[in-house]
């Protein structure tokens, strides 16, 4: 029974904040706000990771993690409630999305990592890593549907009925995972002679140093890390341009362009299940450089061909690349990292992971109002492409691993 509650919280949450992502970003777009805006809200939604991501893995550590989860997603409740019910209000004052955007973020910031922590907690031990791998299938279905679902909810309904959907499904999903019932292992706080509590929370510069003196060690730890923030990089423009153009340049509707945009979600499943399938082959390193040079290869076919069908078959392969580059990057990380820094390492991945989409969704949303989406992908593509042929020549220690 446990099973199936956190299954169906699990569930339920993802697809409710990957749908959250996807509908303030189109919403932004429909605003009339400064260039770039939908951008910036991007942005903001993942500023938090940087500023919280290190002390993250310490909530989780010493306390309750299905309570954590839950006091956090309440920040993504209240989110999707205030645009709900104040959906006329952010339209006419479209700056206050900022602080609502970052409030989002920081519910974020221990929901995602957290919602996968719980698995240690509730499942066997001996099947641990096959529902690890699971919740991260389900975690990128659920993000690749996202654009589908919104899509096709949005024909027939406005952005209040859909946030006020999503506030529903996020109400759920904390009821669920408050239901859950299991033995704690959260580390027991401890006290001096004096009775005292003894401060357990590590400095950031502490920290910091750690992880960083770990990296100058550990190059190939140190390229996966490079090579986290260049694969990321794409995500930024996909999530916000390419909705934009497919409105836009190709003259789709809601539920047209949701169709086009779906075929991410696929692709990146299909990655994500080659992955596993083929985890036993060697040299995973010369894997990753080369299947992030062809991701970016795809990436120059998104918007060139002035097609519909072109767009979602470049971006099915796009999905595959990245599922597979996604999947491989932790892994490699896994293997090299300690015991006792695993956690921190894995946390500065995480930022790698969903801080960068933010920036690069931020910088080339403001090129793209100033120049056209069309040139902003070609100029994008390019340069993912250099960087893709210059980490594979460079890189001689991730390309031998």
């Amino acid at each position: 029974m446990n099973h199936l509650i956190f299954y169906f919280a699990f569930a339920i949450g993802t697809f409710a904040s990957s749908c959250f992502l996807y509908s303030i970003v189109i919403f932004c777009q429909t605003l009339d706000a400064v260039k770039g805006f939908s951008g910036i809200v991007f942005f903001f939604l993942f500023l938090p990771f940087p500023i919280f991501f290190l002390y993250t893995g310490y909530l989780l550590d010493h306390y309750s993690k299905k309570w954590v989860v839950v006091s956090f997603q309440f920040f993504l409740f209240i989110s999707s409630l205030l645009l709900g019910v104040y959906t006329d209000f952010f339209r006419t004052h479209p700056l206050f999305l900022l602080p609502l955007a970052f409030v989002n973020g920081i519910g974020m910031t221990t929901v995602l990592p957290g919602r996968m922590a719980i698995l240690r907690e509730v499942m066997e031990s001996h099947r641990l890593v096959f529902h690890t791998i699971a919740g991260n299938l389900l975690l990128i279905f659920a993000f690749g549907m996202s654009p589908l679902a919104v899509g096709w909810f949005r024909e027939g309904n406005g952005y209040s009925s859909l946030f006020s959907v999503l506030t529903a499904f996020h109400l759920l999903s904390m009821i669920a995972f408050s239901l859950l019932r299991y033995e704690s292992k959260a580390e027991k706080p401890r006290f001096d002679a004096k009775g005292q509590k003894l401060e357990n929370i590590p400095s950031l510069s502490a920290n910091l140093k750690t992880v960083v003196e770990f990296l100058k060690v550990d190059s190939v730890s140190r390229q996966v890390m490079y090579m986290a923030v260049l694969s990321m990089l794409a995500l930024g423009p996909i999530q916000v341009i390419l909705p934009k153009y497919v409105r836009n340049e190709l003259g789709l509707g809601e539920l047209a362009r949701g169709t086009v945009l779906v075929f991410l979600g696929p692709g990146l499943f299909l990655g994500g299940v080659l992955t596993i399938l083929f985890h036993h082959l060697e040299r995973k390193g010369l894997v990753l450089l080369i299947v992030f040079t062809l991701s970016s290869l795809f990436f120059l076919g998104f918007v060139p061909f002035g097609k519909a069908s072109a767009t979602s078959f470049f971006l099915f392969c796009f999905g595959v690349s990245g599922g597979v580059v996604s999947s491989l990057l932790p892994a490699i990380l896994q293997k090299r990292a300690e015991d006792g820094i695993r956690g921190r390492i894995l946390s500065l991945y995480t930022v790698c992971f969903q801080f960068t989409p933010a920036v690069s969704g931020f910088l080339s949303a403001l090129l793209a109002d100033t120049i056209g989406s069309q040139l902003t992908f070609g100029i994008l593509g390019g340069l993912f492409l250099c960087f893709a042929l210059v980490s594979f020549l460079q890189y001689k220690e991730l390309r031998e691993s």
